[in-house]
């Protein structure tokens, strides 16, 4: 006995024979592995939310600037290999939208009309960023083919964020050097 879905699935075999996608003898080979119980290939789904670069398939597309974003977070803690400007500003756009936030529901707080959810999410959200954030300029500075220690410069008081700021401005070494390959996305 026929189950009602794979009498769907012929009727939509016969269908698209008839709508010309797909020939006879195709149609005739899926109609048989339907019937036998053979599990049908399914094409994978397009990731909506991580386009595709076509030159890089690792990389998010050119104008995608939110997976970028996801691109650094899906690398949370990797300290080795490079990351290109582009990853690490569009990192940089959101935590700084995420601190304007923080401060703002701060300086509320104090004047008492921000509210204390808001604070805590933001507050919760920067320092969960902190790893992603120390990662991502660990693998810039390999990018300029130095040391991920330059990091530490952050500890420098007053300029040192400064310092390290000005040195994710400067573009990478192009070609690979001695911490993996161009990361393409310059």
């Amino acid at each position: 006995m026929i189950d009602e879905e794979a009498l769907r699935s012929i009727e939509k075999l016969h269908q698209m024979k008839q709508d010309g996608i797909i020939s006879e003898a195709d149609f005739e080979k899926a109609k048989q592995d339907i019937l036998q119980g053979k599990p049908r290939p399914r094409a994978a789904a397009p990731n909506v939310f991580m386009p595709q670069n076509h030159e890089h398939p690792e990389m998010p597309a050119e104008g995608d600037q939110p997976a970028w974003f996801v691109f650094a977070l899906r690398r949370y803690a990797v300290f080795s290999g490079r990351s290109g400007r582009r990853e690490f500003w569009m990192f940089q756009v959101v935590v700084v939208m995420l601190s304007i936030i923080f401060w703002t529901s701060f300086t509320g707080l104090f004047a008492g009309t921000a509210t204390l959810p808001i604070f805590a999410v933001a507050c919760l959200a920067l320092i969960a960023l902190t790893i992603p954030q120390l990662a991502l300029q660990v693998r810039r500075f390999h990018d300029q083919n130095k040391s991920g220690w330059f990091a530490l410069l952050n500890l420098v008081p007053y300029f040192g964020p400064f310092i390290v700021l000005l040195f994710m401005l400067i573009g990478g070494t192009h070609g690979e050097n001695q911490y993996g390959p161009d990361p393409y996305n310059r």
